[in-house]
């Protein structure tokens, strides 16, 4: 049997999806897809956009261009929300999906059990269970079981189990199946409803069809990097803490919560308003320079609609470079320290849109580094080290937004604060969590086995590694057990909060910072990340950062 995507995933492809794939090459919609076959004749389904060579390498953009003038054809616009998942659901000529793990023909559309649907199922008074459902049940032969099962409360309960900010009025229907049925498949899928999950997600320009190869029946345990687990460690509100990020973290927080809970704010512009389409409210908080890229995390945002948010990932605009080289200017830190030599040696190379998500490419590789980097530390157990990286002493102190000092200008938004000690109870709350979030994520990091970062060493980096790892190994007894209490702390699953919380109170954060071998071994990593950033900064035209398409 032939394999499909065995350098990347080691799982063979089933014959009826591997008939699924020559069907799809064969119909007219996908004609002109670029880079379709490889020499031996074999289908290329699977182009990443992470390749750093060979005949293959820019297969990804000329998909993405061929995605684009797909959705001109088809009269969808770009500058829509989605707009890539929506041209890959209305082309597909079937709407079935084979899996390329097990062979589940599932249907693209939003069709299959939620968890949150499930939930309120669950809580029925009457729901017994009975009626066995899961999330790749079908919502039309779960409605056919639950109302054969508990009839009339069954059909009484429909408009509350269904209805969602997509669908928030369900008509009044007969009890009668067909009604119902008939209903869900002509309305209430076609919008896509919280409530309901597609058979399989799009992941264009991706994947040749547009979208995954496991479907929702298997994807969560054949991709790793959609396991519950990993999905929850991408919540938005760890960023921050994931990306080891400079800056006053409490501030930044605050100012975020603000943002999006108050009345005032919710009714402000997207800072893209200008270009003419149509930006939904309330906006959010969003970080001109991302921390995804090695900007710190600071109390400043721009309001960005969620298309315009979404779109914008961990890219750069031109005016947020011109931004952020502005605020600088006004005496500010703007980056992380790892992300400073790069920053500081390709920030005035940006002119325009394309230059600026040049940048952020090259930011992004340079962030990948600095991650592996860390993680060697944890690697070689030194965990006391990299806690002085976390700057948990922001955490002392409390921040309150003074409401009088709130400014919008040019659709960012900053504000004053007034700040007084934290209780003890609270800041260890606050450090434990980032402690956790952060040491988690570094170990997560190196581990992933879908991890396709970009990495950059030489022996000059080797040496002054090796230098680091000498200049620890000096400390006192005293920090070498501090050390080995740190990482029991946050390795052994038997230890509590209460244990870690027990380890801070005995320990003099702000002593750490100024322990001579850790100051040493900080300005070591400065110094390895400033070869790193000459190496990248050179590559300023390299076609792994300067690709012609239209984004």
């Amino acid at each position: 049997m032939a394999k499909k995507g065995a350098k990347k995933t080691n799982l063979e492809a089933n014959e009826i999806f591997l008939q699924y794939e020559e069907e799809i090459v064969n119909d007219p919609v996908y004609a002109g897809m670029p880079d379709l076959r490889h020499d031996d004749g074999t289908i290329q389904w699977e182009a990443p956009s992470n390749r750093g060579s060979g005949v293959f390498q820019f297969s990804h953009d000329k998909r993405y261009q061929w995605w684009i003038n797909k959705a001109s054809e088809v009269g969808i616009n770009t500058s829509e929300d989605k707009w890539i998942s929506k041209v890959a659901k209305k082309i597909h000529p079937t709407k079935l999906h084979p899996c390329k793990v097990c062979g589940r023909i599932m249907d693209i559309r939003y069709c299959y059990l939620s968890a949150n649907f499930m939930k309120r199922v669950k809580k029925l008074p009457f729901y017994d269970e009975q009626v066995d459902m899961d999330e790749i049940t079908h919502i039309t032969d779960f409605i056919a079981s639950f109302t054969d099962t508990y009839g009339d409360k069954a059909y009484d309960a429909l408009p509350e189990l269904l209805k969602c900010s997509q669908v928030k009025s369900i008509p009044t229907l007969p009890h009668d199946l067909s009604s119902w049925t008939d209903w869900i498949n002509s309305e209430y899928i076609p919008k896509e409803p919280s409530m309901l999950g597609p058979g399989a997600m799009s992941n264009a320009p991706d994947r040749l069809d547009g979208f995954h190869t496991y479907d929702r029946c298997c994807r969560p345990t054949a991709d790793k990097g959609r396991s519950k687990e990993n999905l929850a460690s991408y919540s938005t509100d760890r960023r921050a803490f994931e990306n080891w990020s400079d800056g006053n973290w409490i501030q930044a927080n605050k100012l975020m919560g603000y943002i999006n809970s108050n009345s005032e704010l919710k009714k402000q512009q997207c800072a893209n308003h200008s270009t003419g389409s149509f930006h939904p409210r309330p906006c959010s908080a969003d970080h001109i320079g991302p921390i995804s890229l090695g900007f710190s995390h600071r109390p400043e945002f721009q309001l960005l609609c969620k298309p315009c948010n979404s779109a914008k990932n961990n890219r750069m605009y031109y005016s947020d470079v011109q931004h952020l080289i502005s605020v600088e200017e006004g005496g500010s830190t703007v980056t992380t320290w790892y992300a400073a030599p790069i920053w500081q040696r390709c920030k005035q190379k940006v002119y325009d849109k394309e230059s600026a998500l040049k940048l952020s490419r090259i930011m992004r590789d340079n962030r990948n580094i600095a991650m592996m980097l860390l993680a060697d530390f944890v690697k070689h157990d030194e965990f006391l080290f990299l806690l002085t990286l976390l700057n948990l002493n922001y955490a002392d102190y409390d921040y309150e937004i003074d409401p009088t000092t709130l400014n919008v200008n040019n659709q960012i938004v900053t504000v004053e604060f007034i700040s007084k000690p934290s209780t003890l109870r609270y800041v260890n709350i606050q450090k434990i969590r980032k402690i956790r979030v952060a040491f988690s994520s570094l170990i997560d990091y190196a581990n992933k086995e879908n991890r396709n970062g970009f990495m950059y060493t030489n022996d000059e980096i080797e040496h002054l590694k090796q230098q680091a790892f000498s200049t620890l190994s000096s400390v006192n007894t005293f920090l070498s057990n501090k050390n080995k209490d740190l990482k029991n702390a946050i390795f052994n699953e038997a230890t509590t909060d209460a244990d870690l919380e027990s380890f801070l109170q005995n320990i003099d954060y702000a002593e750490l910072l100024e322990v001579p071998q850790f100051k040493e071994v900080k300005n070591l990593l400065v110094e390895i990340m400033s070869i790193v950033a000459d190496a990248l900064s050179s590559k300023w035209d390299d076609p792994r950062y300067s690709r012609d398409i239209d984004e």
